[in-house]
């Protein structure tokens, strides 16, 4: 066999590795696109859910209040602690709830128990997101396993550094002026890192009881807050 047919038959096989390892590479890439596009819904969520943990706070008036509320819904710490404010602020980008009531007492039992209607059903949309996106870290990192042990990056780049194929290709991972030194440093540039869904930093969904089981607590929690702060009650009801 003469040697330009095994060169040409060894050029055949690198592209073909290369082609391969190209193809896949953009797959695992796609796949954590998707990954970012669910974290960056999620965010989404968790600033909704957080404004209505806000409306529930507002209403509650008091640090006293608020804590009581946690201990009935038997949450271990204060779910977005650090937004907590006297002020109206925070309920003024969500829909205003409007309730009936022959007075205002039942009238706040009633709009608390609607706040915390909304904020269970925010909070179970977060909860089925955050687990999607659990599974979708767990998936991608499995198949950026089996990707890492399928090629060997070191190798492909040494086939991309001697081979004429595409310049897009070659251009895109090595640049235009590569040097054969340079290569365990673009290796390290190349490796995708594992992602966690930890590194988004999200607040870990509470485990919120259902409206039906708590509705007395809230409707006595509420009676509690109206007998201590019934003036300032009557400037949230309308």
């Amino acid at each position: 066999m003469s040697d330009d047919l095994i060169s040409a038959l060894t050029q055949e096989v690198k592209a073909e590795v290369v082609n391969n390892y190209l193809y896949e590479r953009r797959l695992i890439e796609e796949q954590f696109k998707y990954v970012k596009e669910l974290a960056d819904y999620i965010a989404q969520l968790q600033e909704m859910l957080c404004k209505r943990f806000d409306r529930i706070y507002d209403l509650l008036l008091k640090p006293e209040f608020i804590n009581k509320f946690m201990l009935l819904m038997e949450l271990k710490e204060i779910p977005f602690n650090e937004r907590i404010a006297d002020g109206l602020e925070c309920r003024k980008d969500i829909r205003f709830i409007k309730v009936r009531g022959l007075t205002d007492r039942s009238k706040f039992k009633k709009l608390l128990l609607e706040s915390y209607r909304k904020l269970y059903n925010w909070n179970k949309r977060y909860l089925e997101a955050y687990k999607n996106l659990l599974k979708e870290c767990e998936a991608a990192n499995y198949n950026l396993k089996k990707f890492e042990d399928s090629h060997d990056l070191f190798t492909i780049l040494n086939f991309l550094k001697n081979m004429n194929i595409e310049e897009i290709a070659k251009k895109h991972f090595m640049g235009d002026n590569f040097a054969p030194e340079e290569i365990a440093s673009i290796e390290k540039t190349l490796r995708f890192k594992p992602v966690s869904i930890e590194k988004f930093n999200f607040l870990l969904p509470p485990d919120l009881p259902e409206p039906t089981y708590v509705r007395n607590r809230i409707k006595s929690l509420a009676n509690s807050v109206y007998d201590r702060y019934s003036n300032k009650i009557k400037t949230l009801i309308k």
